[in-house]
């Protein structure tokens, strides 16, 4: 079921950045595609990490390795990761 806003389909990286706001546990609106994941949000750790790149292969069929997903820094790397598979 896909989500409206105002009418509108949200957009993937609006429904990307969703997603890393439930792992965060804070609100979309605090999130970026510039944002620092292991730096901005504060509640960074390996079992966040690992979170995040479960919920990549979940929702996007992306297999991430240890070592890509330490290359990110920020969520639009994560997005792009995401979208270029």
């Amino acid at each position: 079921m896909k989500e409206k806003k105002l009418g509108w389909e949200k957009s993937k990286m609006e429904q990307f950045i969703e997603l890393v706001a439930e792992v965060f546990e804070v609100e979309p609106d605090e999130i970026t595609m510039d944002t620092v994941f292991r730096e901005d949000l504060g509640s960074f750790s390996s079992l966040v990490g690992f979170s995040l790149i479960v919920m990549m292969e979940d929702e996007y069929g992306v297999k991430v390795s240890v070592d890509e997903f330490l290359e990110c820094q920020t969520i639009g790397d994560l997005y792009n990761k995401c979208v270029k598979k």
